[in-house]
């Protein structure tokens, strides 16, 4: 039976402009979650992709550790499943109690999705097919751009950055989501987690070893991979994301139908509650202008100067050349009229002490004429002005207004697809709902807690320090 996908689930775009203001939102979302989905994208996979599927696993992570410090994030996927109950309310014990046992038909989830637009201030490398395959799937190159929360990797100590700073919050919200003590789930997350640690944690260390006894340290409540799930537990005949999440929706569906129509065979099925974009109050737009008693104007000043600007197009000052040779001219013309309203004083003060001279006696010429004394009316100057500037129409977009508000429609574009960060972090999150339902959640915590997919292995990543392994130094020191 042919049973028609769902549309797309709508999302938080969260860019450098709005990243401050869903912060406290997202704080208090995962507080209520249930358990949290992850993905990440990124700008290539280097020149020798091969070596992402190395025999040796110290070697294929001493790659990808380089790939990750040369390459960069382009964005990073959050989903945050809160459990609700049938009548829509959020249940009061939050995270999977994988001891609970499938007493309940239907498993509601409340979802709240985000996708952050990250652009690293540092050079990275880019892969052209990568970036095509992005753009096929809906990332947006020019608001990525423009608008991507600028981060930096490596360590927190260097590189936080100070309060409201957005690579700080950015810093804060992956810490937030580490310390929850709720499930925290990824597909074939080997990579997404070595980026996203380098991206939003600390150095990489040299040592898979360490790497890995960081992680088992850093996620309390455990790491789950849906591939692996999917692969060693379940036995799926394919386990790529897309396929496995649109097969478990058409289950859902089916169940929910057979369970609605009195079939004697009851199973269990999730319903997902797509929440609509949060809403963020509006971004008051004001033009640039000069303030009162201010000697600065709405030009840019090192643009005018030197042709150049280092903020570049993110300068909230004008860089239009006719405004600026505007207010130099209105500047000659004030200083000219103050010489000569100066000079104007200089004459009556010079007068005023002269009590001989009469300002109403014609004055005798070399040549006989006579001539009316200029001072007897006096011409009056207008006063010195100041000229606002402000934007027009012909002003470049960089001075005219500050940034306008983030829509907040909850229209999902027909040109987004799979692979973007947040509906891969919706799929992933999606088909560990469907994987809880197929079986005992305890099953899947023994057997797939702490369990990373290895690409071309017949084993997992078991994300377990070891007692000949260390924390690494950065770690050491957070957790101080």
């Amino acid at each position: 039976m042919h049973v028609a996908p769902l549309p797309l689930p709508t999302y938080n775009q969260v860019t450098k402009h709005n990243l401050a203001q869903l912060q406290p939102m997202i704080v208090q979302l995962l507080k209520q979650a249930a358990f949290i989905a992850l993905d990440a994208e990124f700008t290539g996979l280097g020149a020798k992709v091969e070596l992402t599927r190395a025999r040796d696993i110290q070697e294929r992570y001493q790659h990808l550790c380089a790939l990750a410090k040369s390459h960069a994030l382009v964005a990073f996927g959050l989903s945050i499943f809160i459990r609700t109950t049938a009548a829509g309310s959020v249940e009061k014990e939050q995270g999977v109690d994988m001891d609970k046992a499938n007493d309940d038909k239907e498993r509601a989830y409340s979802v709240h999705n985000f996708n952050f637009s990250m652009l690293i201030e540092r050079d990275y490398m880019v892969s052209p097919k990568s970036m095509l395959f992005l753009a096929e799937n809906g990332l947006d190159l020019n608001q990525w751009i423009m608008e991507g929360i600028p981060y930096l990797g490596g360590d927190r100590l260097a590189n936080e950055g100070g309060r409201g700073n957005p690579n700080g919050i950015m810093r804060s919200i992956f810490k937030r989501i580490m310390t929850k003590q709720v499930p925290v789930v990824v597909h074939n997350g080997f990579l997404d987690l070595i980026f996203l640690y380098h991206s939003f944690y600390a150095d990489l260390p040299p040592n898979l070893s360490t790497f890995v006894a960081d992680l088992s340290d850093m996620f309390p409540a455990g790491l789950y991979d849906t591939k692996f799930i999917s692969d060693y537990i379940t036995r799926e005949r394919s386990s790529f994301l897309a396929y496995l999440f649109r097969k478990y929706e058409r289950d859902d569906t089916r169940a929910k139908k057979e369970n609605d129509a009195g079939s004697a065979s009851k199973r269990i099925y999730s319903h997902f509650d797509v929440q609509p974009r949060l809403s963020l109050p509006p971004v008051q737009e004001a033009l640039i202008t000069e303030e009162s008693g201010s000697s600065s104007t709405a030009y840019c000043e090192d643009y005018a100067y030197h042709g150049v600007c280092k903020k570049g197009m993110r300068c909230k000052r004008s860089h239009d050349l006719n405004l600026i040779l505007d207010a130099e001219e209105e500047e000659r013309d004030a200083k000219r009229r103050k010489r000569q309203k100066q000079k104007h004083d200089d004459t009556d003060q010079k007068d005023a002490g002269n009590p001989s001279a009469d300002p109403d006696q014609a004055q005798q010429t070399e040549n006989g004429c006579t001539e009316a004394s200029d001072t007897t009316a006096p011409s009056v100057l207008p006063p010195t002005t100041t000229t606002v500037i402000e934007a027009t129409a012909e002003t470049t977009s960089t001075a005219s207004t500050a940034v306008p508000a983030t829509t907040t429609e909850s229209v999902v574009l027909p040109s987004e697809k799979f692979h973007s960060a947040y509906f891969d972090a919706f799929m992933t999150g999606s088909i560990f709902s469907h994987q809880l339902n197929q079986h005992k959640p305890e099953e899947i915590e023994t057997q797939a807690k702490n369990r990373i997919y290895l690409i071309g292995k017949s084993f997992p990543l078991i994300v377990e320090k070891s007692a000949f392994a260390k924390f690494s130094p950065s770690h050491e020191r957070q957790r101080a």
